[in-house]
């Protein structure tokens, strides 16, 4: 079959893609690979797994210089060279520009990435029990059930946890030490304070109950300030105007006891699902139903059979862990 296309067999960018392919399919090292690109992505590979090769590029915006630094170099060097190429001018420098451009992204996120990933300690999982933990300076963190708690660093000026699910939090004061708690969407900085923290859905909702605490994204581009009385909620990375808040509704778990008012049955369901470890299926016009009361989070089947009376229903099981809900 004759070949119909006008790429020479020595053109640089078809040599490169083939020479890529190799990479992807293990036959070749992208160290073997003489192209400023290439090297990069090897020296970032070196340094993502701890080798003693340092990366010279210290942020993303080092990152930008380097690369268009590296192409422009190569462009003087091929204009000098004084070879001719009917892509030189359009093809290879919109493939380099492409590539440089996608390299940019991902060089960014593995940056943040580097920067925000911290080995953790588990020191505490309640399981299916609320638990009590006691930390090394006195401070006291109440567990949910189905909560984890980590510890990220520690030393005499700085204390520095992780929690997964929900805890209630009794710092013990000591202003020559930072203390911090993070969640995946947020973190909190404290000095001696109280406050109740919980985790789940892509939201992180913070109540301090006495303090005065710092509650900011993982990026630390926004934050607010709380006082005693005073609630935030940090949802898909993004900080949410603050709110008071009833320290008996919030912190009515630790007693085994869930209070509310004025909240959706969607909601009250939500949090049975993460207290018991459960799934529970309900049509949306009954989560939207407004309800106030409280109900026992003792036993599962009692806090079901206690909503099902003011909902006007049954919690069918339907699995080891599923209800559904049907209206009667």
């Amino acid at each position: 079959m004759t070949n119909h296309s006008n790429i020479s067999e020595n053109d640089q960018d078809l040599l490169l893609s083939k020479a890529y392919g190799k990479v992807l399919n293990g036959e070749l090292d992208s160290a073997q690979i003489d192209d400023p690109l290439f090297k990069f992505l090897h020296e970032a590979k070196i340094y993502q797994y701890g080798k003693s090769e340092e990366i010279a590029v210290k942020g993303k915006d080092d990152v930008k210089a380097s690369i268009f630094d590296q192409i422009n170099q190569t462009e003087k060097d091929q204009t000098s060279s004084g070879s001719a190429n009917i892509y030189s001018l359009s093809r290879s420098k919109w493939i380099w520009a492409a590539a440089a451009a996608v390299l940019i992204m991902f060089t960014s996120i593995f940056l943040l990435r580097q920067n925000t990933q911290v080995e953790s300690t588990l020191i505490a999982d309640a399981g299916t029990t609320i638990t009590p933990v006691e930390l090394k300076d006195g401070s006291i963190v109440t567990l949910r059930p189905n909560s984890q708690l980590y510890l990220n660093s520690e030393s005499e000026e700085h204390m520095s946890y992780s929690l997964s699910g929900e805890g209630l939090f009794e710092v013990t004061h000591n202003p020559e030490r930072e203390f911090l708690v993070e969640t995946t969407e947020g973190r909190i900085r404290v000095l001696g304070t109280t406050f109740n923290l919980s985790e789940r859905n892509s939201e992180t909702n913070v109540y301090l109950i006495e303090g005065r605490v710092s509650f900011e994204t993982p990026d630390q581009d926004q934050s607010v300030t709380l006082t005693s009385g005073e609630g935030a909620t940090i949802r898909d990375l993004q900080l949410y105007e603050t709110f008071s808040f009833e320290e008996s509704l919030v912190t009515s778990w630790t007693q085994s006891r869930l209070m509310f008012s004025d909240r959706s049955a969607g909601s009250i369901t939500d949090e049975l699902e993460f207290h018991f470890g459960i799934e529970i299926e309900m049509e949306e016009s009954t989560r939207s139903e407004v309800l106030g009361g409280s109900i026992t989070l003792e036993d599962r089947e009692q806090s079901l059979q206690d909503l099902e009376v003011v909902l006007g229903g049954e919690f069918v099981q339907i699995d080891e862990d599923r209800y559904q809900f049907q209206l009667q």
